[in-house]
């Protein structure tokens, strides 16, 4: 007689190796076209954003200023000195090495 148990658990193993196998290339599959359905945005969305950027041209020659102005009454504010020195912040034009003081 043979002894088939050795075989049995063997085939056991196997078995569940191709479902888990199965499983993760369904899983793999799925997860693909979602990211394709992601990157192809639906026709109605893209539609209103054409007929928005159509009008956004159409509008182009509007108030360059946009919708908010500065009340008309009102003096410009006076120039402030930065908080900080801007010639510190400069690059060098070369490397060298600092004098001692």
């Amino acid at each position: 007689m043979l002894n088939c148990s050795g075989t049995m658990g063997k085939a056991k193993v196997s078995e569940w190796l191709w479902r888990f196998l199965a499983a993760m290339m369904l899983f793999s599959v799925g997860w693909t076209m979602w990211i394709i359905y992601q990157l192809n945005p639906p026709p109605l969305i893209m539609n209103a954003a054409f007929e928005a950027a159509a009008k956004a041209k159409a509008n182009a020659g509007q108030n360059v200023q946009g919708v908010i102005s500065p009340p008309a009454g009102s003096a410009p504010a006076e120039a402030r000195q930065p908080p900080i020195n801007p010639d510190k912040l400069k690059l060098s034009d070369s490397l060298s090495v600092p004098e001692p003081k």
